[in-house]
């Protein structure tokens, strides 16, 4: 089925997800995508599920933080996110008001 929305397409949710933990902004993410800004941030206010690794251990793991605004300027949270280089997979992913 062709959807013109590209925010109905099946697989866009876990492509925003990925596209926030590597750092894209919302309003990049609304471009590159062609979703609304409430989509994007429907993805992220529902992405707290829980992340379970493939495998029982990795050679090394790379973390990293960003920022980012929700909604506006005064709703500022932290994400910090530990994964494979070597695979991509994404091992842990916290979010939340402060560090």
């Amino acid at each position: 089925m062709d959807l013109t929305y590209q925010g109905c397409q099946r697989h866009i949710d876990a492509k925003i997800r990925l596209m926030l933990v590597r750092g894209c902004s919302i309003a990049d993410i609304m471009v590159i995508e062609k979703v609304s800004k409430y989509k994007v941030l429907n993805v992220l206010a529902k992405s707290n599920c829980e992340i379970k690794p493939t495998q029982n251990a990795y050679q090394k793991l790379q973390i990293d933080e960003f920022w980012t605004y929700v909604g506006h300027k005064k709703n500022k949270i932290w994400l910090i996110y530990a994964y494979d280089p070597d695979s991509g997979e994404i091992w842990l992913l916290y979010g939340g008001n402060a560090i």
